[in-house]
């Protein structure tokens, strides 16, 4: 008889969970759900919240595995920026066909951008179990949807790889193209699961300096890879650049295998499906769970959950969100022409060669570099003044970024082109990195599948900002009059938009983050 009690015992606890867990850990998860002969299977208690509370060296490892994703992936994009369109046009190739070639990696990661959106979206709004309870439970966080992430980055990066090694063996104006739309593409995805483990895998300052990592990553690769891809092309040709770069890809994948090899949980076993203490489960439940997946089934998938409409009107009601997406879509739409019509001006209006237009990307890399870790530094302090803070460097953005195309109008002098470069990359700074710790302050007040569909929102918003701007860039990159146009038109969007930040958010935020946490 007592044999067969400690037999009977031991299969409780093998069919409870591995032993890796703990005693303790399975005697807490007893203690929350003590309905007495009530069966346990292992999908019940594997769960574990991803550690999230690390060493500050340890931080410092995972963020730039992180960041580097996205270093990578607009390397892809912005190491030929310096070269490219003048090596096209010099082939014969029209200014909108050129713009074409840069251009479709924003295009397509709008496209990619949507479709994530779509998905979580749909995710949000779709019919579950849980809209049968009456409370709402906050999805967990765990070690396996965290390391399933780091594998989607992985698999990108390992496109993109493959991408380069075709511009790199054949670079013509189709290959690039077709590279280029891939890149786009996948690069929505990298976006979008980098920028969400910066928050999942982090908390408090330290999720603040992943956050600021993973702007300033992105901003520096887009601004300053031009100059290392100009250099790379003066010294060694076109070909070495897409080769150099596919051996950064590479080493950024060993890190990320690193990093998902030492995610580890909180030490905490938790059900699967969390039920009420002392509430033992309805007959439907003891008749198997595939009766109650039978009723949702029966309910139609296009018709949305009442419970997923209420959460998405609360996620996207966030102050938070609307006020940073607002700021990222503004200032990515500058940006973007920025770029896109600076090789053609420096070309035309200073004759300044493929090196020498490298170098005006590292000056405005190098302020932006400065003013994002100002920002960082400062976004605490800025609790009353966050909404404020944006809205100004704003405006400043768009009248800045007229001043870098005014200056060939009245001085010819190279130092007052590089001042006003080095303000519009302040400026930079100053805006892209509070508009991604706006977007954390959003992720972290939402739930489940609603900090997925916020991430997608915002990422959505960002790239169709830079579809925008790279399309009205490419359509007047020749023409000096339209461009100064162009660029006093941003001036005065920049103005309104940030007079629409203070409107969301008040001159006050306080009442933002209040507002998000009640909605």
């Amino acid at each position: 008889s007592l044999l067969g009690k400690e037999k009977g015992s031991t299969c409780c606890q093998m069919a409870a969970g591995p032993p890796d867990l703990g005693q303790a850990a399975l005697d807490s998860n007893e203690a929350t759900n003590p309905a007495e002969g009530t069966e346990t299977s292992p999908r019940d208690v594997l769960r574990q919240a991803v550690f999230r509370d690390h060493s500050w060296a340890s931080c410092a490892f995972i963020t730039v595995g992180l960041s580097m994703c996205i270093t990578v992936d607009i390397l892809q994009y912005s190491m030929p920026l310096a070269f490219l369109p003048s090596v096209l046009e010099d082939r014969g190739h029209a200014p909108m066909v050129i713009a074409t070639a840069i251009g479709v990696y924003y295009w397509t990661g709008f496209a990619g951008g949507a479709m994530i959106t779509s998905y979580q979206v749909w995710r949000l709004l779709r019919p579950t179990e849980a809209d049968m309870e009456e409370e709402e439970t906050e999805e967990l966080v765990s070690v396996g949807m965290v390391k399933r992430q780091l594998r989607y980055l992985i698999i990108g990066l390992c496109i993109g790889t493959a991408t380069l090694l075709g511009q790199a063996i054949h670079p013509h104006l189709w290959v690039h193209t077709a590279c280029r739309f891939v890149q786009g593409l996948i690069g929505a995805f990298i976006f979008f699961y980098a920028f969400l483990l910066s928050v999942a895998m982090f908390k408090g300052q330290q999720q603040v300096f992943a956050m600021t990592m993973a702007s300033t990553a992105l901003n520096i690769a887009e601004v300053l890879g031009s100059s290392f891809g100009a250099w790379i092309f003066d010294n060694w040709g076109e070909r070495s650049v897409y080769y150099t770069l596919g051996v950064v890809s590479m080493t950024n994948q060993v890190l990320l295998f690193l990093i998902h090899a030492g995610v580890r949980g909180d030490g905490v076993a938790r059900r699967r499906t969390p039920q009420l203490p002392g509430v033992s489960p309805s007959p439907s439940s003891e008749r198997g769970a595939g009766e109650g997946r039978g009723v949702i089934a029966a309910i139609s998938v296009w018709r949305p959950s009442p419970r997923g409409v209420r959460r998405l009107r609360s996620a996207l009601s966030s102050p938070w969100l609307r006020c940073s997406v607002v700021l990222i879509m503004t200032a990515a739409m500058v940006k973007a022409s920025v770029e896109e019509v600076l090789p053609f001006h420096a070309d035309h209006r200073w004759g300044l060669q493929p090196l020498q237009i490298g170098t005006l990307f590292s000056i405005v890399a190098s302020a932006y570099i400065s003013a994002a870790m100002v920002a960082g530094k400062l976004w605490e302090h800025l609790k009353d003044f966050r909404v404020l803070f944006g809205a100004f460097w704003l405006a400043a953005l768009g009248f800045t970024s007229w001043c870098v195309f005014f200056t060939a109008s009245l001085y010819k002098q190279e130092a007052v082109l590089w001042g006003n470069l080095v303000a519009y990359g302040v400026c930079l700074g100053l805006t892209h990195t509070p508009a991604a710790l706006m977007l954390a302050e959003a992720i972290d007040h939402e739930m489940g599948p609603a900090k997925d569909a916020v991430n997608g929102v915002w990422n959505t918003m960002w790239e169709a900002g830079g579809s925008l701007g790279f399309l009205l860039g490419g359509l007047i990159a020749e023409n000096y009059a339209r461009q100064l146009n162009l660029f006093a038109g941003y001036a005065a969007c920049c103005a309104v938009c940030a007079a629409v930040m203070l409107s969301l958010g008040g001159l006050s935020p306080e009442k933002a983050p209040a507002a998000a946490a009640g909605a």
